[in-house]
């Protein structure tokens, strides 16, 4: 298959096409599981007044671009659906513009195999059907990074000025757009714009030196600080606490920990959401292993392929490897590493394989070619589909369920997690989250005092945000507990979630 650009016509039926296609997995199962607690902190923001809902943002660290958007699907109601469609629809939206730039640089079967490697990764999926802006900031930089791929595709245009009058405006006007709105909706994308400048630095010692090249790079930025660092300054004075006090939860960086981002992002593991552990799966590990070496090759075989092209392999090169070598550096001091802070950079990733692996192909007979990217496909569907299966979000709906039926009034909860209440208040019916929940502050000191005085006592042990949810943990709350006596039921809320009851009624009778 030639490497033209694709025609007119094709440049509008197939990102259409690909769109409608990667939005399908995304809407399947959208609703499926509950809200955890980043969810669940988005829901309580969108549903204040609007300039509550600019103050809470600011406060905690967030533009409220994002929150403002999903603001109207908040009266729909059933927010695992409505509040999540949006991060649904810039998913496939994603995909769609991966293969517009993959086609661009390489032309249109590198552009469907990059499309296959990010509509099918897990991680894309998982972040597809969340309510935060991550994939949202994935499109925006995508179409950063169309304006950057098509200004090293023409250097001498890309270098010539004025900038609105330039032959390259529209590339220009995609990457300043692109990168301002990225900036306004979340700061994890800070990083992008470093990484637009260093790949404007290797353009400029590549091309000759433009002087023009710089100039433009400058406006741009000017022109991006202008529509960005206004609000980021209302953040500092609105911020209740500083910015490392937030990153303060995440673990020292392991290799585990590595692997936890790396694998899901980049190489199609299925990771768990609120704990730093990639997901056991009923997918085959030959074929993890197999998707895995595919992808390396496929990028070695790009980085190749574009050898002779050394402004695009610079452009694509730099957007993939910056950001988590940035973050894995700062890693070393402050962890910052999590797969959603690296998730936009999977983008250029599946760009590079998608590049690669038809690079491959061509050493293929071509009646191989459709055969091959058919099973490639299927591969990469069947490592995605346990991700519908896996419980990947603690069950807090089951665990509502379960003591709105069986908690009396008086009762006392003593919770592993305090924000444990916040999420069991969203799924509790309205008339029995006084009863559930009054007495549910408490420390074990409390409960135990409570025991005394003939309360029952129930413990609900589950990880209400992202952090341990090990044996470990597990153990600890249960010592914690233990002077409260023999359990007198034990009951599941799914595989995450476990729930005891202490009933002082029913406590062995201590001998004389």
């Amino acid at each position: 298959m030639s490497a033209s650009r694709p025609s007119r016509g094709a440049g509008l039926v197939w990102p259409l096409a690909i769109f409608v296609l990667a939005a399908i997995p995304r809407i399947i199962g959208l609703d499926a599981r509950p809200l955890w607690l980043d969810e669940v902190f988005t829901l309580q923001r969108v549903n204040l007044p609007a300039p509550a809902l600019v103050v809470d943002s600011f406060t905690h660290h967030h533009m409220p671009s994002f929150f403002l958007l999903l603001a109207p699907l908040a009266p729909l109601g059933h927010p695992e659906f409505w509040l999540r469609l949006p991060s649904a629809l810039f998913g496939a939206l994603a995909v769609a513009l991966v293969y517009v730039i993959g086609a661009r640089v390489a032309g249109r079967r590198a552009g469907v195999l990059a499309a296959l490697v990010l509509g099918l990764s897990p991680a894309a999926l998982a972040y597809s059907q969340e309510a935060r802006s991550y994939t949202l900031v994935m499109c925006l930089v995508l179409i950063a990074l169309y304006g950057i791929v098509c200004l090293a595709q023409d250097v001498a245009g890309a270098a010539a000025q004025p900038l609105r009058a330039s032959p390259m405006r529209f590339a220009w006007a995609c990457f300043i757009l692109g990168t301002t709105a990225a900036l306004d909706v979340l700061g994890d994308s800070l990083p992008w714009l470093i990484a637009a400048n260093l790949v404007a630095l290797a353009l400029y010692a590549q091309s000759g030196r433009p002087r023009g090249l710089l100039i433009n790079f400058l406006k741009a930025d000017l022109f991006i600080a202008v529509c960005t660092a206004p609000f980021y300054g209302v953040m500092h004075l609105y911020e209740d606490h500083s910015f490392a006090v937030t990153l303060a939860w995440i673990p020292p960086l392991n290799f585990t920990r590595l692997w936890y981002s790396f694998g899901s992002v980049y190489f199609m593991q299925i990771a768990d959401s609120v704990t730093f552990h990639l997901m056991e799966v009923s997918t085959p590990a030959l074929i993890v292993w197999l998707l895995d070496a595919g992808l390396v090759l496929a990028v070695g075989a790009a980085a190749w392929r574009l050898r002779h092209r050394p402004a695009l392999l610079t452009v694509l090169g730099i957007a993939f490897v910056f950001l988590p070598a940035l973050l894995t550096l700062i890693s070393v001091w402050q962890p910052v590493l999590l797969p959603r802070y690296i998730l936009w950079s999977a983008a250029p990733f599946a760009i590079l394989a998608g590049i690669g692996a038809s690079a491959l192909l061509d050493h293929l007979p071509a009646r191989a070619h459709v055969p091959v990217m058919g099973a490639t496909a299927l591969l990469l569907l069947t490592n995605m589909a346990p991700y519908y299966k896996a419980e990947t979000k603690p069950r807090w709906d089951v665990a509502a369920q379960i003591l709105a039926g069986e908690v009396q009034p008086g009762d006392v909860l003593l919770l592993h997690d305090p924000y444990d209440g916040t999420l069991l208040n969203v799924y509790l019916p309205p008339g029995k989250r006084g009863t559930v929940l009054a007495d549910s502050q408490g420390d074990a000191a409390h409960a135990q005092a409570a025991m005394a005085q003939g309360k029952r006592v129930w413990t609900v042990y589950g990880v209400a945000g992202q952090g341990k949810d090990d044996a470990q943990e597990h153990a600890s709350f249960d010592a914690r507990a233990a002077g409260l006596g023999t359990p007198s039921l034990k009951q599941a809320a799914g595989k995450r979630i476990t729930i005891t009851l202490y009933d002082p009624a029913a406590q062995p009778k201590s001998g004389h």
